[in-house]
């Protein structure tokens, strides 16, 4: 089956509010024409913003906020789903941890699907949770409210520059190095992508920092996001929210070299807008950062750069506005046609056919009233004419 003309199943995270209780969509999405629809909707879970889906696509896991687990602010916790149904349509809540902090905005499988990793921002708090040979997650890895729990979690403290935006510690994201060897969490406040030593975890269970990225390459006030690494596994790239730059690194396996960083903007648009999200194209050939105009002039945008997949050197090649508001995340469709954009602020989601040789977005499809959408996830095993 030609993947760029089948249909797939896509799980789409939101915010959660009084009178919006469907956290978590399910579309059916065609790569041929860029059409989706919903057949499925998950109204029992508070705030399921992020995800991540297991290699196998039998397992979703989301954060998520739960009243039972602490007070206000203290309330964040992970989930795990078994997925089944004929499309994968049919998610079977299978267990839930609290973390002790608010609900995480970042989380992420380590390349082995053993552990979850993830970044909570109010509290800077980071950690990971190991999953059981079934897929759930393990209970040890639990956070009490308001503690952090020694054995697998940290807790970054400072402030930045840029205020009132690096007032504390905001760790942004987390993901594990392609080898399974450091644990990378951004911190948007301290200027830094911090590394910890998550190979040797087991022994002592404690994540332990390990020195092996040159933060001195971050400009104070920059405000680190994401980190993504290309599929090739010998680069990464980080994309700065308050400087809307976007720096490549080649990673060494003990360590990181600088590249290069660029703007992702120019002009009015570059004071307009605040980055959010980062992805590499599938066959790693082109890098994508997501723009959100925070002055609502309109410079929403997704910016594209050619990357060479031999030196992980970027080229700039076109800032693509999106004609919504707030862009936060974004999934190319398998085969790379068309996109899938979630315009939180307009309650938006929007499908684009994406012309690669220009960098160009032209909206196909709109599905209107889905209560600040933010991530997307294609169920690859899901393919179906």
């Amino acid at each position: 089956m030609d993947k760029s003309k089948a249909k797939y199943t896509a799980y789409v995270g939101s915010y959660t509010g009084e009178s919006h209780n469907d956290g978590i969509h399910v579309f059916e999405c065609d790569a041929g024409t860029g059409d989706f629809k919903t057949i499925a909707v998950y109204d029992a879970y508070e705030n399921p913003t992020y995800m991540a889906l297991n290699r196998d696509c039998t397992r979703l896991y989301s954060v998520l906020g739960r009243k039972a687990f602490g007070p206000g602010g203290r309330n964040g916790g992970l989930a795990a789903f078994s997925i089944g149904g004929a499309a994968g349509e049919k998610l079977t809540f299978m267990n839930e941890i609290p973390t002790g902090w608010t609900v995480p905005c970042h989380v992420s499988l380590d390349p082995s699907g053993k552990a979850l990793v993830y970044a909570e921002y109010s509290c800077g708090t980071a950690g990971y949770a190991d999953l059981k040979a079934d897929g759930s997650i393990d209970p040890a890895c639990a956070g009490k409210a308001g503690e952090v729990n020694a054995r697998c979690q940290v807790r970054h403290e400072g402030d930045g520059p840029n205020k009132p935006r690096q007032d504390r510690a905001h760790a942004h994201c987390s993901v594990v190095t392609p080898d399974g060897r450091f644990q990378m969490v951004v911190d948007l406040t301290l200027d830094k992508v911090m590394a910890y030593d998550f190979a040797n975890r087991a022994e002592g269970m404690k994540l332990v920092p390990a020195a092996c990225i040159d933060t001195r390459k971050f400009a104070p006030g920059a405000g680190p996001r994401h980190i993504v690494f290309h599929p090739n596994g010998k680069f990464a790239y980080v994309v700065f929210e308050l400087g809307n730059l976007v720096a490549s690194f080649r990673y060494t396996g003990e360590g990181f070299v600088h590249v290069a960083t660029l703007p992702l903007l120019s002009g009015a648009a570059m004071e307009a807008c605040k980055a959010a999200a980062i992805k590499v194209s599938e066959d790693g050939t082109q890098l994508f950062c997501s723009n959100r105009d925070i002055s609502r002039s309109g410079y929403d945008s997704i910016s594209v750069f050619n990357i060479d997949p031999a030196t992980g050197a970027m080229e700039f090649l076109n800032n693509a506005r999106l004609g919504g508001a707030f862009p936060r995340d974004f999934e190319f469709f398998p085969g790379g046609r068309f996109c899938l954009a979630g315009l939180k602020e307009s309650w938006r989601v929007c499908s684009f056919a994406y012309d690669r040789e220009k960098g160009t977005f032209e909206r196909v499809a709109a599905m209107e009233g889905v209560y600040r959408p933010l991530f997307f996830a294609f169920n690859l095993r899901s393919a179906r004419a």
